[in-house]
């Protein structure tokens, strides 16, 4: 007896290989050994799987080795291999000898997948499709506006579409323009609004719906005949903003505002900055002003007739001798206006009848900080312009006595949304109300320099001017 080898697994592949393919020969070889094929028979198989080496009876009559595998699927045999021996008569030869034939054959794929039948290669797995980065998302949007024919050194053009909110640049003349990039394929609406002193005294709108398209530019024009002036009449009194702000422009013929700011007491840095941001004010609605840090000569019964309105900026202590105080009553008891901002309720202190037209007296304060006021009046001039809640910074003055009884109640202080106010869930902060025979209004606000470049800000100090002064109501 022959002693027993240990036969490599590659001579074992190879035989198999070999088992494989001498059985699928085994079905149209007629010469092939039929004991094999009866047995074959006897265990319920009538035909050989399909054989995945191409064998054609004719052209290969004996069972061969696969010769150059070209391709995974595809095996050409060499007509000029020689028969295979018999693998029963020498099993330890014909091993070897497919061995040879094997390390002698060129495989360019796995031959456990090529071999067989019921494997089929896998289809490459297409990667997800990713957003092509060329596909324009955004269009830029010119715009070309012409504005009604108005004069003033504060105009503004504002454009607003869905999120979008800018505003336009003077070109000369009437002419405005405005450059931005738009989603493309959306639709908004889209409204254009001209404005006098820098945004606060609209003076016509145009609203219409706008889609973009999909190009990468494209323009819009309106023309000054789009604009609606005639809705926006602030007074209602029939005439428009842009009319009556036409028909002032006569100087001789404007509303005339003295500023005092004369101090006593404390001044603050911030009055030369509240002086200036007012007479801005009042020149885009062509009031003239004019300006006293002293009432010596200006607080007389004929001077102050010139007037309209006095505004009282940040003025502070005892300001005003006996003479002066009569003959501010009487002005304000002819008709006229007054107008008081910050620290106008820090003076006169022991002149009661002057207490009663700025509606209460100072009293203290915290720290500078960011605060809400509630909007009580939206109609008001002075507060139109503000939604329900007004937040910002400034300096919060708390007052003696809250002077809502005698007063129409704008704004008031929310004292939960800041630190150190003292007089609770009722704390006025500006107000206006008839007082013996004229007009008085009034805002706690202006402590800072920054407050008056502020647009809201500006828009409330406007609005009071025009109250004051006669000019709203």
């Amino acid at each position: 007896m022959k002693s027993l080898k240990i036969i490599p697994i590659k001579l074992v592949i190879a035989s198999l290989i070999s088992v494989v393919w001498l059985v699928g020969c085994s079905g149209s070889d007629s010469g092939s050994d039929s004991g094999s094929d009866a047995g074959l028979d006897a265990a319920g198989v009538n035909a050989a799987p399909t054989n995945p080496i191409a064998n054609d009876a004719d052209s290969n009559p004996g069972n061969q080795l696969p010769g150059d595998v070209t391709s995974p699927n595809t095996v050409n045999n060499d007509p000029q291999s020689e028969p295979a021996s018999d693998p029963a008569s020498d099993p330890e030869n014909d091993t070897e000898s497919q061995l040879d034939t094997i390390d002698n054959t060129t495989i360019n794929a796995s031959p456990l997948v090529s071999m067989s039948p019921n494997v089929t290669p896998e289809a490459p797995v297409n990667s997800p499709s990713l957003a092509d980065p060329m596909i324009q998302n955004f269009t830029v949007v010119n715009f070309d506006i012409t504005v009604p024919a108005y004069q003033s050194v504060a105009l503004q053009v504002r454009i607003q579409w869905g999120d979008k909110d800018f505003t336009a640049a003077w070109v000369g003349d009437e002419l405005w323009s405005a450059s931005s990039s738009f989603p493309t394929d959306t639709q908004n609406t889209l409204t254009v609004t001209f404005s006098d002193s820098n945004g606060v005294l609209t003076l016509g709108t145009v609203e219409q719906p706008f889609a973009t398209g999909i190009n990468a530019a494209e323009t819009v024009v309106i023309s000054a005949e789009q604009f609606d002036t005639d809705r926006w009449d602030s007074d209602g009194d029939s005439v428009s903003n842009l009319q009556e702000r036409i028909a002032g422009t006569d100087p001789l013929g404007a509303p005339q505002i003295l500023l005092f700011s004369e101090t006593r007491d404390f001044r603050h840095d911030s009055t030369e900055t509240a002086l200036t941001a007012i007479e801005e004010l009042a020149a885009s609605i062509d009031i003239q002003t004019q300006r006293a840090d002293d009432s010596a000569g200006i607080f007389t019964e004929d001077n102050l007739g010139n007037y309209d309105a006095v505004v009282w900026v940040m003025t502070s202590g005892d300001v005003l001798n006996a003479e002066e105080q009569a003959a501010f009553e009487s002005y304000i008891q002819a008709g006229g206006g007054y107008a008081g901002i910050h620290a106008a309720s820090f003076t006169e202190y022991e002149w009661p009848w002057y207490g009663a037209l700025v509606g209460a007296y100072f009293d203290r304060h915290p720290e500078i900080q960011v605060a809400t006021q509630w909007v009580e009046n939206a109609s008001h001039p002075s507060t139109q312009h503000l939604g329900a809640r007004w937040t910002r910074t400034d300096e919060w003055y708390d007052y003696r006595t809250n002077p809502r009884a005698q007063v129409n109640v704008l704004l008031s202080l929310d004292e939960s949304t800041y630190v150190g106010g003292a007089m609770g869930d009722d704390h006025p902060s500006a107000w206006y109300h008839a007082y013996d025979g004229g007009r008085s209004w009034y805002t706690g606000g202006g402590h800072t320099n920054e407050s008056y470049a502020e647009p809201d800000f500006r828009a409330h100090l406007l609005g009071g001017l025009r109250y004051a002064a006669g000019l709203a109501q």
